[in-house]
């Protein structure tokens, strides 16, 4: 780092003048170092001037045809507007002051006026009211925002390509979100999207074989290993059985004990064989019903474990 300080001079705002800058410490005579706009002794870190206005300006270097405001909130597919819609206040204005009579009364006339033009059509009404049960599943589910963004991109292309008509809102609303889980590497099961959700799980999974196959979504193949740290947790499982299960997860994988077979019957398995492994009192039954698959299946899966692994 240069020991030279950055701003050689430094401007007064009064006069105009520059000020010539210290280039020792008044109390050790050490070197002094800028960073960040504050000038400072390197040996005793006494702070001797601070100078934080940027003169400069912004980044520039815009193309003629690059937008180029910078105002306003980001665009959202999370609203059915993108989020450029009015809002108008109720009591006070932007200090905190209350309102006089008057104004409250003209601005309910307004709202009311706004609320009768929020909708331009049918449609558009449909998909504010998707928009708004994907953002209730989402965060019932507890998932990030990515999520939301991504289900509410799926359902408008749904909705543009006719997909929508005849079909519940409700449940495109949740194969739109479970899609999104599926394309995104997240371990959400459709049940766990049917149980926030007022569609059954046979509609939900409906509705996303509808969209993956009409709006061929690029869904990656589940892999049993992602599924091992959520089975493990519902199992209160050590950590030592997740790492096992993690291995044996991997290592089915590679003997090909998973090709044509539920991942989450390969998962339940694997975690059973960790829990024998370690003398673990976790029941096949308790790992079938965290997995949701019989206790026939996992029992298989752990006898094709104990015989090729």
């Amino acid at each position: 780092m240069s020991q030279r300080a950055i701003y050689g001079r430094s401007f007064d705002e009064t006069d105009g003048q520059t000020l010539p800058a210290e280039t020792t410490c008044p109390e050790c005579d050490g070197a002094l170092r800028t960073e960040g706009g504050e000038t400072s002794c390197s040996v005793c870190g006494l702070i001797i001037d601070e100078y934080r206005i940027d003169h400069q300006g912004g980044v520039g270097g815009y193309v003629d045809d690059e937008e180029t405001e910078r105002t306003g909130p980001p665009l959202t597919f999370g609203r059915h507007d993108r989020g450029l819609s009015t809002t108008i206040g109720w009591n006070r204005d932007a200090k905190g002051n209350t309102l006089p009579a008057a104004k409250r009364r003209r601005l309910n006339r307004q709202r009311t006026q706004n609320r009768r033009a929020k909708w331009r059509s049918k449609a558009e009404r449909n998909l504010g009211h998707a928009c708004f049960e994907i953002a209730r599943l989402v965060s019932a589910l507890e998932l990030p925002t990515v999520v939301r963004e991504s289900a509410s991109k799926t359902y408008r292309t749904a909705q543009q390509a006719d997909l929508i008509t005849g079909r519940s809102i409700e449940s495109m609303a949740a194969g739109a979100v479970y899609a999104a889980c599926r394309c995104g590497g997240f371990a959400v099961s459709a049940s766990a999207v049917a149980d926030v959700s007022v569609s059954s799980t046979d509609h939900v999974q409906h509705a996303y074989s509808v969209l993956n196959v009409e709006l061929s979504l690029e869904t990656p193949v589940i892999q049993p290993g992602s599924l091992i740290p959520k089975l493990a947790t519902g199992c209160d499982c050590s950590p030592q059985v997740q790492h096992r299960a993690l291995e044996l997860a991997t290592q089915a994988v590679d003997a090909g004990l998973a090709n044509g077979r539920n991942p989450a019957g390969v998962a339940a398995g694997c975690l059973y064989t960790a829990v024998s492994e370690h003398d673990g009192v976790t029941t096949q039954a308790e790992i079938a019903a965290a997995a949701e698959v019989s206790v026939e299946t996992v029992r298989s899966r752990y006898q094709e474990l104990q015989d090729r692994v």
